[in-house]
């Protein structure tokens, strides 16, 4: 399949998804797939439904959030190809391995799957998403951040085994970043220099990285995903769960940690303390040994985004790059260095 052929399946498919996500919201659908999993205290008939349509971009499962009367939400996930069954039981077993009720450290609950319509139904996450911390009491994060690197830690020294094994070539998603980088510079030939530099730097990090480092992983681990209550903490959008090597979702957690306090900051350096302590916990139960190709996982999480902000136009690195630029180089010579805590 060449390029043109791919972006007309993939405009195909979204357009699908469209269709299927308004229908999702319809009296109808709910009333049939939904409203049977509200529990006892929702109405048996009538009442009002409230939906959002929260995720809807082409590439994977679209996502509807449903209330009615404004009661505890459900989500309703549409997947565009086969993999929904999988993700149904993946989340089964990740429960039943003791991320289920009664724990502190949950994945979010499966309601249903409905073959016919694609479509899996998830219990709301409880308590408020740790992304939404990221701008306030430095205090309430880092003690938010250590509850997230126990929960991680907890998936990653859990026995369980589900979904296909992944090789360090794929967790590390070079072709990603070639493929990315590529048209960046096509774009932005002035761009190349400092690219390459960078890459030589990630090249030197790949000798020191080790092979065959596998727990069951996230595969998508951000603070967009962690939700805390007092007691609990719960975790959403599994579906990408598969063993894998766990230093790639602690890089992810962390690059999109401190780039979110700094969005909402305006000071990197903010997100410090909850990183160590984000660190400090996931090491507490685990030790280093899952840690051996971290420095290498982030830094290439670090180049990759900056390539996107390249393309963006949101950083620039002429004349010794604007502020954007220089806050993601800088980033990746403290990764690179050692000087982050991997």
């Amino acid at each position: 399949m060449n390029r043109t052929e791919s972006r007309t399946q993939s405009r195909q498919v979204k357009e699908r998804q469209v269709d299927r996500a308004a229908r999702a919201c319809t009296p109808e659908f709910l009333d049939r797939y939904v409203r049977p999993h509200l529990g006892a205290n929702a109405p048996a008939t009538g009442g009002t439904w409230t939906t959002k349509v929260i995720q809807l971009d082409g590439t994977g499962a679209a996502t509807v959030q449903v209330e009615l009367d404004g009661g505890a939400p459900v989500f309703a996930k549409l997947f565009p190809f086969d993999d929904g069954p999988a993700v149904h039981a993946k989340l089964q077993a990740l429960r039943t391995a003791g991320l289920g009720a009664g724990s502190a450290y949950q994945a979010v609950e499966p309601l249903a799957w409905y073959g016919e319509e694609k479509v899996l139904l998830c219990q709301g996450a409880p308590g408020r998403p740790l992304s939404e911390l990221l701008g306030g009491n430095g205090e309430d994060l880092t003690r938010a951040c250590a509850r997230a690197g126990s929960w991680l830690a907890r998936l990653h020294g859990s026995e369980l085994r589900v979904g296909s094994p992944q090789s360090l070539l794929v967790t590390g998603e070079l072709t990603s970043l070639a493929k990315r980088l590529a048209k960046v510079a096509v774009d932005h030939p002035g761009y190349v220099d400092s690219a390459l530099g960078m890459l030589e730097r990630l090249d030197a990090l790949t000798r020191d990285t080790t092979d065959g480092v596998l727990a069951q992983s996230h595969g998508q681990y951000r603070p967009i995903h962690v939700f805390l209550t007092e007691d609990v903490v719960t975790v959403i959008d599994l579906d990408r769960s598969a063993p894998a090597d766990p230093a790639r979702d602690v890089a992810e957690f962390l690059h999109r940690l401190r780039l979110g306090v700094h969005s909402a900051t305006g000071d990197v350096g903010r997100a410090d303390r909850p990183c160590a302590a984000f660190l400090d916990a996931y090491r507490g139960a685990l030790g280093d040994m899952p840690l051996r190709n971290l420095r290498f996982h982030w830094a290439r999480y670090i180049l990759h985004s900056l390539n996107r902000k390249i393309k963006t136009g949101e950083a620039d690195w002429k004349d010794g790059g604007n502020a954007e630029f220089q806050l993601y180089r800088d980033e990746f010579q403290r990764v690179a260095d050692g000087r982050a805590g991997a």
